[in-house]
């Protein structure tokens, strides 16, 4: 049983309802970057704490990506079973319990400690993740405009905030422990307070029978034929591989190559968040002025700069810098990606469900192929080991057009249809008779002069 605090579920709300919920998903999505960015935060601090090199802290964090891939599997069946709002409550509770062995797991220094923490919190976020997106999906319905974007750039103001927090802290030296467990604390009283406002209905489907487990692979295994797809996922996978390694590594890199503060980390990780969060809160406008596939291509280069930039960066100054590119080329690879795979409505779900394991998959290798190559070379040149998902977005980047080939230009296409335009004007008009056609006879197969 799920308390309502005043608003029960409905499926006919009125404008004010609507209103209300808006608001509260804002605030879900901020919640919930918040409680990311918190832990993100402070990983020089618990490398330190659990006494691991690069390598052995990304060996840890793959257990996130377990958590959330088990995750995925079921919360589709657990959302028709028990509906998102159930999801949403009990979800807070799980991670608040998952947050707090983090947080014991930095002053124990129990790898087990924080390995079964780390998949519990993403195992967790999963259930929240699916739910809220739902719920606001529900209410851009219900609006009858395109605000979905708006959701995700509130979950990175709420990382941006809680890393401007954890730069603070880390600064006036809170241990980790106290940080993760007022945060968390915190937090998600205001998200079980927030809870029942955002949700407008979120009540059990009548069935579950099309509610399978399995996750997106169930749901989208036929859409993994499509080449078109598979294409569009790899492009989703170059996406969450740009956004990955900027949120565990930026801040570590700056610790261990610059020889700089945690706090100092947190904050070049903060400006490289605002950066995305501006292009983000500015990307339809983009979109829409130069195109997806322009969009994803300079997207590329300004990753490709940045990572350049802070491998090899000889001043500091010019750090901030480099960050900023990363975070406005990594800000739009992922809405496109998702975008392109709903350009058919009555596919979307699947074709979305089956992009988006790519990103899955991406959390699983990412982390240790970067962790270890920091073992060979220096933190910061290791992360450009993101260039490749850079070039591959370029390369593929028309995959994601609405219409026409995978690989042919826009002129091409314009020729194409130029000459059919000329080869119909030049085509000689047939004869029409002058007399009676006979029987088997059309004016098309009367002989011609």
């Amino acid at each position: 049983m799920v308390p309502a605090l005043g608003h029960q579920p409905t499926t006919s709300p009125d404008a004010a309802r609507i209103r209300r919920a808006r608001y509260g998903i804002l605030g879900l999505f901020a919640l919930m970057g918040a409680l990311l960015s918190t832990f993100l935060s402070r990983l020089p601090s618990i490398r330190d704490a659990l006494d691991v090199s690069a390598s052995g802290l990304a060996t840890l964090i793959v257990f996130g990506a377990v958590g959330a891939l088990a995750g995925l599997m079921v919360t589709g069946w657990a959302a028709a079973k028990f509906g998102t709002r159930a999801l949403l409550w009990w979800s807070s509770f799980a991670y608040l319990f998952a947050f707090a062995l983090v947080a014991a797991s930095t002053v124990s220094g129990s790898k087990v400690l924080f390995a079964t923490g780390q998949l519990l919190v993403s195992f967790s976020f999963a259930f929240a993740n699916v739910a809220m997106n739902s719920e606001a999906a529900v209410v851009e319905r219900k609006v009858g405009r395109s605000i979905l974007p708006q959701f995700h750039a509130a979950f990175s103001v709420g990382m941006a905030i809680s890393l401007a927090i954890g730069a603070y802290l880390s600064h006036a030296g809170v241990a980790p422990v106290w940080h993760f467990l007022g945060a968390a604390t915190v937090l998600t009283l205001v998200r079980l307070w927030i809870t029942p406002m955002s949700v407008l209905d979120g009540r059990p489907a009548p069935t579950v029978a099309g509610a399978p487990l399995g996750g997106p692979f169930a749901t989208a295994k036929a859409e993994y034929r499509e080449r078109r797809v598979v294409l569009i996922g790899f492009i989703v996978f170059a996406a969450a591989m740009t956004e990955m390694t900027a949120a565990q590594w930026i801040a570590l890199s700056i610790v261990d190559d610059f020889d700089r503060s945690e706090s100092v980390g947190d904050l070049i990780y903060w400006v490289f968040v605002i950066a995305m969060v501006t292009v983000r809160w500015n990307g339809a406008t983009i979109i829409d002025s130069i195109g997806r596939v322009m969009s994803l291509r300079v997207a590329a280069v300004a990753v490709v700069v940045g990572l350049v930039t802070f491998a090899f960066a000889p001043w500091f100054w010019a750090v901030p810098i480099a960050a900023a590119l990363w975070g406005a080329g990594a800000a739009l690879g992922m809405p496109i990606g998702f975008s392109a795979a709903s350009d058919e409505p009555e596919r979307a779900n699947a074709r979305v469900a089956a992009v988006a394991s790519f990103a899955t998959i991406a959390g699983l290798m990412v982390p240790q192929a970067v962790g270890h190559l920091a073992e060979v070379v220096p933190l910061r040149q290791a992360l450009l080991l993101v260039c490749i998902a850079s070039a591959t977005s370029f390369l593929l980047a028309r995959a994601v057009r609405k219409e026409g080939g995978l690989f042919g230009s826009r002129e091409a296409r314009m020729r194409e249809v130029g000459s059919a335009m000329l080869a119909q004007t030049n085509r000689p008009p047939a004869v029409q008779p002058t007399g009676p056609v006979s029987a088997g006879q059309t004016p098309d197969t009367l002989p011609r002069p």
